[in-house]
C-alpha cells in the first residue's frame, strides 16, 4: 500500500511552518527552530500552539517574516525541494556537455589545455551564465601574470637560470 502524499495548506505559512519531504511524503517543518512535526500534529491548531509555545516573541510577526525565513531554509535544504537539488542537476548536465565534447574530440580522458579551458567555459556558461564566462576569463589572466610576477621576484629564479634543464640529446 503506498502512502498517501499531503499536501500543507498555505495557512500554515503564517504560523510559521513549511514543509519538507521524506519519503515521498511532506512533513511540516517550523522554519525558526527547524523542527520538523510528525503527520499527526499537521493540524492548524497544534502548529498554532508550537509557534505560541516555543517561539513565543514572533507570534504578532506578519507572513512576510515566515516566508523570508522559508526562503533561507529552502538554500539550506538538500532534498528535492532546495535550491541544492537544482544546482547539483546544472552541474550534472555541465558535467554530461564536458564528457560530450571530449568525446567529440576522441582524446583521452586527460586531454589538457587544449579541451580543459574550453570545457570549462561552458560548464560556468550553463551554471553561471555568460556574465561569469566573462569573470572567469579575467580571473584566469589576473592570476596568470601573478604567478609570472612573483616567479620573476623569485629568489631562486637564478638558480634556475644558472641550471638549466638539459636536453637528452641521444644522436651525440
Amino acid at each position: 500500500m503506498a502512502a498517501k502524499k499531503s499536501k500543507i495548506p498555505e495557512e500554515y505559512f503564517k504560523f510559521g511552518f513549511t514543509f519538507i519531504e521524506k519519503d515521498e511524503l511532506q512533513l511540516s517543518q517550523c522554519v525558526i527552530c527547524m523542527k520538523v512535526l510528525s503527520n499527526d500534529s499537521m493540524r492548524p491548531n497544534r502548529i498554532e500552539r508550537h509557534l505560541k509555545q516555543q517561539h513565543p516573541t514572533l507570534v504578532l510577526k506578519t507572513e512576510e517574516f515566515f516566508s523570508s525565513k522559508a526562503e533561507s531554509l529552502k538554500r539550506m535544504r538538500l532534498d528535492k525541494s532546495g535550491s541544492y537539488h537544482t544546482r547539483v542537476s546544472q552541474h550534472l548536465k555541465a558535467s554530461f556537455e564536458l564528457a560530450f565534447m571530449i568525446a567529440q574530440q576522441k582524446k583521452p580522458h586527460n586531454i589538457g589545455e587544449e579541451l580543459i579551458k574550453p570545457c570549462i567555459l561552458k560548464a560556468t556558461q550553463i551554471i553561471l551564465g555568460k556574465d561569469a564566462e566573462q569573470k572567469l576569463k579575467s580571473f584566469i589572466a589576473d592570476i596568470k601574470s601573478q604567478i609570472i610576477s612573483k616567479v620573476k621576484l623569485s629568489p631562486f629564479l637564478p638558480l634556475v637560470a644558472m641550471n638549466p634543464p638539459t636536453s637528452l640529446n641521444l644522436h651525440s
